[in-house]
């Protein structure tokens, strides 16, 4: 892979260390149960985890992370700043990462989505992802959640 590329305007990136509390900011901003910034930077710094980052000059405006256990890469986050959505940032992130998931030798992804999490749904059976099951009060608060796969041709 060659960096840095791009996605229209902006600037898709391996997450660096110093974008690190930006990344830590958008998980308060969007997730119920936000990764501290030790847990981020611990994850960083593991040979079997990959975050990718879409930037706005230096705004991170969007970052996807995921980690290799055996053949399957495990979805970690996909987050798009609010303001920025309806782009197909998230869609790209997805997307591009898949060939970087084959090459840590994953033949899947995994993730788990929030039952009331329709639009990353939405976006995940667009690209051709699929719920393979439900599990009761997943998350913290008691939400359901579905197990979403996507087997990596």
């Amino acid at each position: 892979m060659q960096w840095p590329t791009s996605y229209g305007r902006y600037q898709v990136l391996p997450l660096a260390a110093h974008d690190i509390p930006q990344i830590v900011a958008l998980e308060r901003l969007v997730f119920l149960e936000p990764l501290t910034e030790d847990v981020v930077r611990a994850k960083h710094q593991s040979p079997t985890v990959c975050y990718l980052t879409v930037k706005d000059g230096d705004l991170v405006i969007a970052y996807f992370g995921f980690e290799v256990f055996d053949q399957y890469a495990h979805v970690l986050a996909n987050v798009t700043h609010p303001d920025y959505r309806r782009q197909g940032l998230a869609r790209f992130l997805l997307t591009f990462a898949e060939p970087l998931a084959r090459e840590r030798g994953a033949r899947a992804f995994l993730g788990e989505v929030r039952y009331s999490n329709h639009p990353q749904l939405k976006v995940l059976e667009q690209i051709g992802w699929h719920r393979v099951i439900t599990i009761p009060q997943f998350f913290g608060n008691g939400e359901d959640a579905h197990i979403v796969m996507k087997v990596l041709a």
